[in-house]
């Protein structure tokens, strides 16, 4: 069964992004802001890595012509195939991946059969991602589908594109798909991740880390408090540089404000200033992450006991 690999992939945004994608549905968590749009354009083999590679089934998209035939793809922009009007701008499409139906019985399968004698030139950015999305889903036996905000396109319908996909998920193939609303994500179902700022957030680090909450604590008996703080359960460590700071980490800030107060009155050491550190980009971005998983679990949970 084949695979989609991202190893230390970095590209425009992206940053390390390290992932494997096998049978099924996966569901990215993301803006285009956070490098989704990249995501799928590295997915399809329409960009190359800046550096790291994407392997399909062992091989890279970017430089294999016989993956890409394997792969169906939903872009944030897409241009048709230039043709005077839809049916055969779906004609030529299809021709280049050796499909023999008909183009008017791949737009009525999906709804669209009024498209066809529009020109190309007057379809609206919407309404060309439409044909594309209705182009991608016709892709018989493909070994991947990567499609971003395939539910925000202005038709197929939203039943019609979650039954093909559930259908295609079935017969093996790897969905991946970007999406940015919480909705979007539980109608999809599937393996939630996460992009934020380039960065990668898999389902099991979406969350902070356990000591991202940091205090700066100020007393004039620095190594005494140090000492009691060591031993306290809601401390996970306690730095001192030397002076009259020092940095004690934990989980909850409400907690470990109230162990830092409640030992150094037991110790009579009196504090000076207690204030919190600014967290790191890197714990702000888990925690946004963490957040994205658990409503997405939230919203899934819900979409399930309603069906």
């Amino acid at each position: 069964m084949s695979e989609l690999t991202f190893d230390a992939v970095r590209h425009a945004g992206l940053s390390q992004v390290n992932a494997v994608f096998g049978a099924g549905t996966h569901v990215v968590l993301g803006t285009e802001h956070d490098g989704t749009g990249t995501l799928i354009e590295l997915a399809a083999g329409m960009l190359e890595p800046a550096s790291g590679s994407v392997r399909l089934a062992g091989f890279a998209p970017c430089s294999h012509a016989r993956t890409r035939q394997h792969i169906a793809s939903l872009f944030a922009s897409e241009t048709l195939p230039p043709a005077r009007d839809v049916a055969r701008a779906l004609r030529l499409a299809l021709s280049a991946r050796g499909d023999t139906r008909s183009a008017l019985s791949v737009l009525e399968s999906a709804g669209l059969a009024h498209f066809a004698k529009q020109r190309v030139s007057t379809l609206t950015p919407r309404e060309a991602r439409a044909i594309a999305l209705c182009l991608a889903l016709s892709q018989r036996e493909p070994a991947l589908l990567a499609l971003h905000e395939p539910l925000r396109a202005s038709s197929p319908s939203p039943d019609f594109v979650l039954q093909t996909l559930n259908e295609h998920s079935a017969r093996g193939a790897i969905v991946l798909c970007c999406v940015s609303r919480l909705e979007d994500a539980a109608l999809l179902g599937g393996t939630p991740s996460a992009l934020e700022r380039g960065a990668w957030f898999k389902n099991a680090v979406a969350q902070p880390a356990r000591s991202a909450v940091t205090l700066r604590v100020h007393t004039a008996e620095p190594r005494r408090l140090a000492a009691r703080l060591s031993e306290a359960p809601d401390v996970s460590g306690v730095e001192w540089a030397g002076g009259h700071e020092l940095l004690v980490r934990g989980a909850d800030l409400d907690r470990l404000a109230s162990s830092v107060v409640a030992n150094a009155r037991a110790e009579a050491i009196r504090i000076t200033a207690l204030k919190p550190d600014a967290p790191t980009l890197e714990a702000l971005a888990a925690t946004r992450a963490g957040l994205a998983q658990a409503y997405y679990e939230r919203a899934y949970s819900h979409a399930t006991r309603q069906s």
